[in-house]
């Protein structure tokens, strides 16, 4: 069955045996009590029409967690640290996002275990905007629950997701971008628009986005995704425009609805008959998160979507995803006053020029 209505031609659950329309409703009718009110108006609000922003930050950032485990044997994960300056990455992305819409627009996806850090860090938002799960089952499962709970609230959104684990030099160009992926998105309402960073060197470890044949500047369609090619194989496709994955992206919330039917069926489904039969509970998102299976949405989703995919090419900023020793080492080596140095106990770190090769402690 077809839903009706959309702006982008309807959410399409309901075909193949998903979750009917019906249900789907029914479970949007049970969560609006959870959801309290819709957001208010204030004079420090923008248009009743502005985005929504869902910021991920419930990764264990283990791959660096030799470098954010404290003198006491605390690891703590990469988007609780501060590296640049007084703010931590996730208070960095949450500034980001504060300048693209108001407050009561952004959701954070957290984990219960990190509420030490998290709590404080989200107090500038309302509660019920901070929604925590028990465990991590991947973005795929994150991003559709930040999609779901915005949507009890507005039944067209417009969303800008964020990941909470990269630092920027120039905040102005990125802030610049993602406001054209927005009206990108406004003018091609069936696609995802992604954020492509023009890489600065060659990396072997950065996801690359090879564009389609257009003019560049343009918002081209997504031609393939590479995931950590050689470096051979990345300097040559660095060389024929490929950019580095920022996984920063904007939509109508109706085609990521579609990219979830598509790609996740049985998730999309699994989720939304969870929230419809859960009658009774306060709340019963933990629980039906619990019961997913974890999905990667970069993976999972995107890269089996590519007919729905644009991309904006940001133009070089800065811009560093701190998630391997070897980019954070490169990161390091160009920030020589940032507080990450005096706050760890970090060992003199290699680095082999950002050229993708292994990097570790040295001894």
């Amino acid at each position: 069955m077809q839903a009706q209505g959309s702006a982008a031609g309807g959410m399409r659950f309901g075909q193949g045996g998903s979750a009917t329309i019906g249900e789907y409703d029914e479970a949007m009718a049970r969560l609006a009590p959870v959801a309290r009110t819709k957001p208010r108006t204030t004079a420090s609000s923008r248009t009743a029409g502005e985005s929504w922003v869902v910021i991920l930050a419930g990764g264990e950032g283990k791959r660096i967690r030799s470098y954010t485990t404290l003198a006491d044997g605390v690891a703590v994960p990469k988007q609780f640290c501060r590296f640049r300056d007084e703010r931590s990455l996730l208070a960095a992305t949450l500034d980001r996002a504060l300048s693209t819409t108001s407050a009561e627009r952004v959701i954070a996806l957290v984990m219960d275990a990190h509420r030490s850090w998290w709590e404080g860090e989200l107090a500038r938002l309302p509660a019920a905007n901070v929604l925590s799960q028990p465990d991590n089952h991947g973005t795929a499962v994150a991003i559709l629950q930040g999609l779901v709970e915005i949507h009890c609230r507005d039944r067209n959104p417009r969303i800008v997701v964020m990941p909470s684990d990269c630092d920027v030099d120039d905040e102005a160009v990125l802030l610049g971008a993602i406001e054209a992926a927005q009206r990108t998105a406004r003018s091609y309402p069936r696609d995802v628009v992604l954020l492509g960073m023009t890489p600065s060197h060659v990396d072997s470890e950065y996801g690359l986005i090879l564009p389609a044949a257009g003019r560049p500047g343009t918002a081209r369609r997504v031609r393939s995704f590479i995931e950590k090619p050689p470096i051979d194989v990345a300097r040559r496709l660095t060389r024929e425009g490929a950019m580095w994955n920022s996984f920063i992206f904007a939509c109508e919330g109706w085609a990521l609805y579609d990219l979830y039917e598509d790609t996740l069926p049985s998730v999309a489904e699994a989720y939304l008959r969870g929230l419809a039969h859960g009658a009774g509970r306060f709340d019963p998102r933990p629980e039906t998160v619990g019961a997913l299976p974890a999905h990667d949405f970069g993976h999972d989703v995107l890269e089996r979507s590519t007919d729905r995919l644009r991309l904006v090419e940001v133009p070089e900023c800065g811009w560093t995803d701190l998630g391997t020793p070897a980019r954070l080492a490169s990161w390091l080596a160009r920030h020589r006053e940032a507080v990450f140095w005096r706050e760890h106990r970090l060992p003199r770190l290699t680095w082999d020029g950002g050229m993708g090769g292994s990097v570790q402690p040295a001894t």
